[in-house]
């Protein structure tokens, strides 16, 4: 068996569904749909549906509305017919690929289908109206799309040349336009959120920069970040608009969970992470035995990242704050540094190390940031899976090794 053999095996027995193998092979997805397509990022829940979100590629593609889709694997008669229905209000094509028996009576079996991006059930109405005011509409640019949650995409007008983001959802982007406010009110830098339309589902921003922290590292702005989120965690729970909120030792559990379903082989490594963060991080976020809740909590951004940030004229602007909200520093201190660590190159430490000299020269809290960036690497080890990478298998399991040497210097700097 090839390894490749092996990990469609594995995505089809965690998933307990026909076809989902196909949705993640740009190959196999490119046959079904009839172009070259590529995959982007998948969900699925267990034994019930899937679906994934593709780009078409190609000569002459410029990434518009009709170049992005969905393709999804559904068990329910009433999802597929409501489906259908808001599919045929919007005037858009859905293809029915292939049916499965069912495997009851009264049942419908697997039904696999696919559509564009005005197709999707639970977005295309909410596209329709947040678009419905924009000059120029049709040339939209598809940045970012999760099927049946939310899109993110770039707009030029045409009166005034500049380009800006305009984010949708099927649930309000109203806590984005408090949040941004927020911040400005607090002098941290980040883009203004403008709602479009009455249903507060749509939002806009400027384009600003010359592209993200990413891909364009700068030691200086590393630090400069550090400085402000060092600012962000002075606030209290009591100054912020409320938002995202979890717990942090409940997604390490889940993410061990789901970890242990597609790789049962992790399954000892994945559960003892999580002991070692309930014994460590627990009592620190206000999640361990005989805590109080919310101890030590502050503002936070949630999911902090260099690609989170936008560099331009050796300034920045941290944006995507659909996380922020309350939460103990070391969450965004520890996907911070597991950000930079999965890089392979030598920016990795120029990144991490400015990051969190500014933070610490800006007087941020002292925080067991190996514990916190364990963490982090836990949290998002399915994440080249759900990416639709060839290599998850093997990216995944360095994410998990990457958390438990974290763990270990943890250890070492404790004695």
């Amino acid at each position: 068996m090839t390894n490749r053999q092996g990990m469609d095996e594995a995505t089809a027995e965690f998933a307990g569904l026909p076809y989902v193998t196909e949705l993640r092979s740009a190959e196999a997805l490119s046959q079904r749909v009839g172009s070259a397509v590529v995959p982007t990022r998948i969900r699925v829940k267990r034994g019930r549906s899937a679906i994934v979100s593709w780009q078409r590629k190609g000569e002459g593609r410029l990434g518009g509305l009709q170049d992005w889709g969905w393709s999804a694997v559904v068990t329910s008669a009433d999802k597929l017919a409501n489906i259908r229905r808001r599919a045929a209000r919007a005037g858009e094509p859905v293809v029915v690929h292939e049916c499965s028996e069912p495997r009851s009576a009264g049942a419908t079996g697997s039904v696999l289908l696919s559509g564009s991006v005005l197709a999707d059930s639970k977005l295309s109405k909410e596209i329709a109206r947040g678009t419905q005011s924009l000059p120029g509409a049709d040339a939209l640019e598809v940045i970012r799309y999760n099927p049946g949650r939310r899109v993110l995409l770039r707009h030029t007008g045409q009166t005034s040349g500049e380009p800006e983001f305009i984010r949708i959802g099927t649930r309000s982007q109203q806590h984005l336009v408090g949040t941004a406010a927020q911040w400005a009110r607090w002098g941290l830098p980040t883009l203004p959120v403008e709602s479009i339309g009455s249903r507060g589902t749509a939002v806009r921003s400027p384009w600003w920069g010359t592209g993200d922290l990413e891909t364009h590292p700068d030691l200086a702005v590393a630090e400069e970040v550090g400085v402000i989120i060092a600012e962000l965690h002075r606030h209290t729970p009591t100054e912020v608009v409320p938002g995202f909120s979890t717990s942090p030792i409940g997604q390490a559990d889940e993410a061990a969970t789901v970890l242990s379903q597609l790789l049962p082989e992790v399954s000892d490594a994945t559960q003892d992470c999580v002991e070692q963060l309930r014994r460590r991080i627990g009592t620190e976020s206000g999640t361990g035995v005989g805590a109080e809740a919310g101890l030590d909590d502050r503002a936070i951004h949630g999911d902090l990242s260099p690609d989170q940030v936008l560099v331009g004229h050796s300034e920045c602007r941290i944006i995507d704050l659909d996380r922020a909200g309350v939460g103990h520093v070391g969450t965004d201190l520890g996907r911070w540094v597991a950000a930079c660590r999965r890089r392979t190159d030598a920016e990795a430490e120029t990144l991490e190390t400015g990051f969190l000299d500014g933070y610490r020269s800006a007087g941020g809290g002292e925080v067991d940031v190996e514990s916190w960036a364990a963490w982090a690497m836990l949290i998002t080890a399915l994440e080249p899976w759900r990416a639709c990478r060839s290599d998850w298998q093997q990216a995944t399991l360095q994410s998990i090794g990457a958390a438990q040497r974290a763990l270990t210097a943890s250890d070492s700097r404790v004695s």
